[in-house]
């Protein structure tokens, strides 16, 4: 038995308050259930360990978790290390000792990476500078304006560079974890990992089919909230800068340096998203022509709207739709 344990690799899933139980408990089915189908008795050894001085963590469903280590205490090899997410409130919490940590590791871990919001602790640690990289698709935007040197993509469930990987909203850390099983045993391995979880080993998709192109209308600011509303029962109808500008009763000049400021986009990225949203929405719950989605949407053409799709979501409207009817 003893043996058996020399042979597999230490994983260690990095937990704080208030984490997502699925950022942990997915990774960890994925490599246990590798344990139990890899007959050659090779595999993985799953740590839990607390990023903060305390063993018992609580998640955001009020689960405590119980970890073996902590960082203080860690007395083995790592193989790989994985940030799990947490609340970005939690972020303001953490203190430089986890991000020393990291640093520190970063030189003798084979590899290290994120589930979700954990991508925001390898950023703040300094280990992503330069990166192409992957979050939660709601936090894009505030991951990219906070770490400019980052490259944000929130399409791919996950994104390997070098030895850094990230990965995006909750479940995908599952897909993360199954291409790491497949990196170190092979698409055999993983193949009937993915079928004994019931899972794809490769969803198809996109992460952004899942979410808005815009942030959720409470992490607005007021000012941009307003011009949303103002927005949102209009889109069909062509819309300028100058249209906007006047209802808000401002300049040109001073209404897009102000939004800019506000909302972190310029007015007609910003427009171009509402309807972006406003058309998958329409895609997904109703049955009417694309072409009727599109002129609802003040697109104006078929092949705008499929342009638009193509570069955020690298889906035609169709392929949209269809893989949203298949996942009801």
């Amino acid at each position: 038995m003893q043996e058996k344990n020399n042979h597999k690799k230490n994983i260690v899933l990095l937990v704080l308050p208030e984490v997502q139980l699925l950022d942990v408990a997915g990774p960890t089915d994925v490599f246990t259930a590798a344990n139990l189908l890899n007959v050659s008795g090779f595999g993985y050894k799953v740590h839990m360990v607390s990023g903060t001085s305390e063993k018992i963590i609580y998640s955001s469903s009020g689960m405590p978790l119980i970890c073996s280590h902590t960082i203080y205490d860690i007395d083995f090899p790592i193989d790989t290390l994985l940030v799990a997410g947490t609340e970005l409130k939690v972020l303001g919490e953490i203190t430089s000792d986890l991000y020393h940590y990291l640093q520190n590791r970063i030189t003798d871990v084979r590899r290290i990476g994120s589930v979700c919001v954990g991508a925001f602790v390898l950023a703040e640690a300094g280990l992503l500078k330069g990166k192409q990289v992957t979050t939660h698709w709601k936090y894009a935007d505030i991951l990219q304006r906070n770490y400019p040197d980052l490259k944000v993509n929130i399409n791919p469930f996950f994104i390997k560079d070098q030895q850094i990987y990230t990965s995006g909203g909750v479940s995908s850390g599952i897909d993360l974890a199954l291409a790491l099983l497949e990196e170190d045993f092979g698409k055999p391995l993983a193949s009937e990992v993915a079928k004994h979880l019931v899972l794809h080993l490769k969803r198809p998709g996109v992460q952004t089919q899942f979410g808005n192109a815009l942030p959720d209308y409470q992490m607005l600011s007021s000012f941009t909230k307003e011009v949303r509303d103002w927005l949102k029962d209009k889109l069909e109808q062509p819309i300028s800068i100058e249209n906007i500008a006047e209802s808000m009763n401002m300049s040109v000049r001073n209404f897009s340096r102000v939004f800019l400021k506000e909302s972190g986009m310029t007015p007609g990225k910003f427009l171009e998203k509402m309807r972006l949203d406003q058309a998958k929405n329409m895609l997904e719950y109703n049955d009417i022509s694309i072409e009727l989605v599109a002129e609802k949407c003040g697109f104006g053409s078929v092949v705008s709207l499929r342009r638009l799709f193509l570069k955020y979501l690298s889906l035609s409207p169709a392929q949209y739709r269809k893989n949203s009817k298949s996942t009801e």
